[in-house]
């Protein structure tokens, strides 16, 4: 049976950014009574995002150790029942993008690839642009669900030769119309280009909203 009620997940530390630079700190989200409408739990993003025939306990843990660690913000908690922490719906395309980058052996130090993922997608850098949602993983909901595909999330790697370091930063980008959220660290003249991993997020999108797909494939 799913439980989150645990006390090893009282001791979560999140990331939050000053300038450029990532710290984490600890979070506590408010509980609730009554579940608000369109928040999701672990559960939910296991269910979404599972394949026909695969394991369902091993994939939820995966998602529930991603919440655990501090990748996955919830932003509220269930006074009662199992204690089910509660998130936005844009943690699907997080979640999703970590999950991958599991699955690609990709790994790392505090403050690594799965932090810089997971900040890309979750927070804007810099003053959020006019009429957008309050998360770049939410605008991309948004503009699927008004049509626009095509949308694509990049990890990069930088290296520093100096000193050996190596920094990742992700971003969101739409390669047709030339649109990205921006990479600090690209225009560093201290820095260089390592590598780029990227992920088509049509694939979770569809699993979002199944009805996206189904016209897709009937346009075909």
């Amino acid at each position: 049976m799913d439980n989150e009620s645990d006390s090893a997940l009282e001791q979560w530390h999140t990331l939050t950014r000053k300038g450029h630079q990532m710290t984490r700190m600890p979070i506590i989200p408010p509980t609730v009574q009554h579940r608000p409408k369109g928040l999701i739990d672990c559960s939910e993003i296991t269910r979404l995002l599972i394949f026909p025939g695969q394991d369902r306990r091993p994939l939820y843990d995966q998602v529930r150790g991603l919440l655990k660690d501090g990748y996955l913000w919830p932003v509220a908690r269930m006074e009662t029942g199992k204690k089910l922490y509660l998130m936005q719906p844009d943690h699907i395309l997080i979640a999703d993008v970590l999950l991958r980058l599991r699955e690609f052996g990709i790994k790392g130090p505090e403050h690594g690839p799965y932090d810089a993922a997971a900040f890309a997608l979750r927070d804007w850098k810099g003053n959020k642009p006019d009429g957008a949602e309050p998360s770049p993983a939410a605008h991309v909901i948004r503009e699927y669900e008004m049509g626009v595909e095509g949308w694509v999330f990049e990890l990069w790697s930088f290296l520093n030769p100096k000193t050996g370091k190596v920094i990742f930063e992700g971003r969101v980008h739409h390669v047709a119309r030339e649109m990205a959220t921006p990479l600090f660290n690209g225009g560093s003249s201290d820095l260089v280009n390592r590598g780029c991993f990227a992920v088509d997020l049509t694939d979770a999108l569809d699993r979002i909203h199944p009805r996206g797909k189904a016209k897709r494939g009937a346009m075909n």
